[in-house]
């Protein structure tokens, strides 16, 4: 059974994590804020954070997976986004660092984001490239910081980590202002969902279920290097829109829905991605969920009252397939 250490462990994509790493016989210590109900709570963004403090109290452990963050659309650098910074930049890698000083050096699986990227120069992203022109935002250049900070930590200590970069994360959990949920809410009112733009813009779904399925095959396979955990293609928001509407007419049995176009409102920036899953198919065995699959599960949780504490019942049971 292995120990694996889970920050921001009690968040949308940590619910969905934990069940997978249970799902594969592995003891989750998980921190998070003090409320959540984590084995450690504690405030990960305090000035005054003693990590070996923290280290010694969760004691030895396998893995480590950092995911502890707040998304954050702003780009002025304000108290809020510096404590953000703390908690995505700073605390993984002095984490890491007490961790490794208690005895062995656990493998270190940092969740990232596709916002590390910015408009692409080219399609689709290989995640072993340098980052293209990254997004000049609060979030995303934190991340992007994190990860060249833990490049030179993994050469201090020694120690191997992997990166795992999540597209737009969707599903039973999600924040109801993003995208599909705003869709889904849309149809299920038996309205037309409205698309900014001319609906041409590219966008890649990932199911929070494949997110959770990455992270613990990175963290228990020891594996290393950049990774994407992406949908199976990457779509056009009109695209994406046209299968929301198909799911919920489906699960209502009602007039057929179709998105509706507003051009007065311009398409968010970084869209027109996609990405490479070449690395993540084979080292990881990630085979993403079908878009309408995972949308139709999505959609079933908004109808029963999308509570935030209920997310993975309304996913199947976790795939697993660690062989190391």
């Amino acid at each position: 059974m292995a120990r694996v250490l889970v920050t921001g462990s009690q968040g949308f994509v940590g619910k969905h994590l934990r069940a997978a790493l249970v799902a594969r016989r592995c003891e989750v210590i998980g921190v998070d804020r003090p409320g959540t109900g984590a084995e450690i709570e504690i405030d990960l963004s305090a000035p005054d954070l003693d990590t070996d403090a923290l280290a010694a109290a969760v004691g030895s452990v396998d893995a480590l997976i950092s995911m502890a963050a707040t998304i954050t659309r702003g780009s002025s650098v304000d108290a809020f986004a510096r404590r953000n910074l703390r908690v995505i930049a700073e605390v993984p890698v002095r984490l890491w660092e007490s961790l490794s000083a208690r005895g062995s050096i656990p493998h270190h699986v940092y969740c990232s984001t596709y916002k590390t990227y910015g408009p692409p120069a080219s399609l689709p992203i290989d995640p072993e490239l340098p980052p293209q022109r990254p997004d000049p935002h609060s979030y995303g250049s934190a991340k992007s910081l994190a990860e060249r900070l833990l490049a030179l930590s993994s050469a201090r200590l020694g120690g191997a980590y992997a990166i795992v970069r999540p597209t737009c994360i969707y599903g039973p959990g999600q924040h109801l202002h993003n995208a599909i949920p705003l869709f889904l809410k849309a149809g299920l009112a038996g309205k037309n969902p409205v698309v900014h733009g001319d609906g041409k813009s590219l966008r890649d779904d990932v199911l929070a279920y494949d997110l959770s399925f990455c992270l613990a095959e990175a963290a228990l396979r020891r594996v290393r290097g950049a990774f994407h955990a992406a949908g199976e293609c990457a779509r056009t928001i009109l695209e994406t829109a046209q299968v929301c509407c198909e799911v919920v007419s489906e699960l209502l049995g009602g007039k057929p829905l179709a998105p509706e176009l507003d051009p007065t409102h311009p398409p968010k920036w970084w869209l027109d991605q996609s990405f490479d899953l070449t690395r993540s198919r084979e080292l990881l065995g990630y085979e993403p969920t079908p878009l309408r699959e995972g949308i139709s599960w999505e959609a079933r949780w908004l109808q029963a009252g999308a509570d935030p504490a209920d997310t993975v019942r309304f996913c199947p049971a976790p795939r697993v397939l660690t062989s190391a």
